[in-house]
């Protein structure tokens, strides 16, 4: 496959920096598909945007994202089969619930458990604690389901078409940043391959939360003379809504939101208007969740508070050098030093944030890396750090080299396997 062997021999024709014209400025990516040479926008929050957006970017997207997806599944299933080879095995099941059994019986572990069971017969028909799993999934698997599709296949099917949606419009929002195809086929790839992605292929939230964000960030960077400004503005707001009805952390990308109204406050009113009901959007998803849990449970801060119990997180943030600390142990997670080397390189990967992406984008980052890094003992940090998109855009932006990239891609791939084995024998909880 291109992607795997470099720029020179990419389908999309974009030509290495070795062969970069000479007319092109050395700071500027260069694009085939005759996308206009715009610089990565860095640190000042209004920096450059793409002058014109590719002419047509779904075909090469669904290239790039269709062979990493196809490379993941292939990996992750691979994996899963050897973990239900392990013995002891490791059940697929929810608590007090009978044991699942299915072909693909280990991507049914963990979390994937409870949103199959919600999806099946709702809150009330699953433990109490389940309340903190956010509520799209389910309704999602549910909406699938109502044709006459199993919901355990119903699942599967709503995460692997949002996992390959999601490798899009990672292309997509490269190229909003002022990328060019082997940057946006990079980010593609490393949305299906980070340590944490494995996620993706099992009926986990990440597949739904990634197409929400990717859709959110690029429709807030829309211009107001865009000529498609107004659907930007109608997407931004239903990804914005799902967002805070898919994940507890989804109200986070109010951040870049309103960093982005702020700083185009000098749009014509209605689009300020909007960019503000953009910026409040998961604010309102989260709301309409939280009201329905004060209706139904009389306490609308459960699905937070519940995670304070004995068992579960224990706590809403913990000091994360007790969980250095914890990781290295091998206390918590089970993923050792590997998790120490991701959050290392989360930091690192941060500071490019800030030097080559807008500042609403690195906001966002910040703030998420912070959450992901306060989880107790570094809990499910690779799967965190996964959906982090920014990071996934600088680690795009500085592979740029086929050696190096090689280097990233298949590294990457085996700490995917790593951490996706460790879950379906039990050990690691992603």
């Amino acid at each position: 496959m291109p992607e795997l062997v470099g720029d020179e021999q990419s389908t999309d024709g974009a030509p290495s920096p070795r062969t970069r014209p000479r007319s092109a400025p050395p700071d500027h990516f260069t694009s085939a598909d005759d996308i206009t040479h715009v610089p990565i926008a860095r640190s000042s929050g209004d920096g450059a945007e793409p002058q014109t957006a590719a002419r047509a970017w779904w075909v090469p997207a669904f290239r790039a994202a269709l062979s990493a997806w196809v490379v993941a599944h292939i990996v992750i299933i691979a994996v899963q089969d050897l973990g239900q080879r392990f013995t002891p095995h490791f059940p697929a099941q929810m608590p007090g619930r009978p044991e699942l059994h299915h072909l693909f019986n280990q991507l049914y572990t963990w979390d994937t458990a409870w949103y199959l069971g919600i999806a099946q017969s709702g809150y009330s028909g699953v433990a109490n604690d389940g309340v903190r799993f956010w509520p799209l999934l389910p309704l999602t698997t549910r909406a699938v389901s109502a044709v006459g599709i199993a919901a355990a296949t119903a699942i599967l099917l709503v995460c692997w078409v949002g996992a390959l949606l999601f490798g899009m419009l990672m292309y997509r929002l490269m190229l909003t940043v002022g990328g060019d195809a082997v940057a946006a086929r990079r980010a593609a790839w490393l949305s299906q391959l980070a340590p944490g992605a494995f996620v993706l292929v099992m009926g986990y939230t990440e597949a739904l939360s990634g197409v929400l964000a990717a859709a959110y960030l690029i429709a807030i960077r829309q211009p107001a003379t865009g000529r498609r400004v107004w659907l930007w503005h109608a997407v931004g707001f239903v990804a914005g809504l799902g967002s805070g009805l898919v994940r507890p952390t989804g109200l986070l990308v109010a951040a870049p939101g309103a960093l982005e109204a702020i700083r185009q406050w000098r749009d014509p009113r209605g689009q300020l208007v909007a960019r503000v009901l953009v910026a409040l959007s998961p604010l309102m998803g989260i709301g309409l969740f939280l009201l329905w849990v004060h209706n139904v449970y009389g306490n609308w801060t459960l699905p937070y508070s519940i995670q304070k119990l004995e068992g579960l997180r224990g706590t809403y943030a913990g000091n994360p050098f007790s969980s250095a600390l914890d990781s290295l142990n091998q206390v918590g997670n089970g993923a050792g030093a590997f998790t120490i080397v991701l959050v290392v390189a989360a930091i690192g990967l941060l500071w490019g944030c800030v030097r080559r992406l807008p500042v609403s984008y690195t906001v966002w980052a910040a703030i998420s890396v912070f959450a992901a890094v306060t989880a107790p003992h570094f809990s499910s940090f690779a799967r965190y750090s996964a959906g982090i998109l920014p990071l996934l855009l600088v680690g795009a932006m500085l592979t740029r080299d086929w050696r190096r990239w090689g280097w990233t891609v298949g590294i990457s791939t085996a700490l995917c396997a790593y951490f996706a084995y460790q879950s379906f024998i039990g050990i690691y909880i992603p």
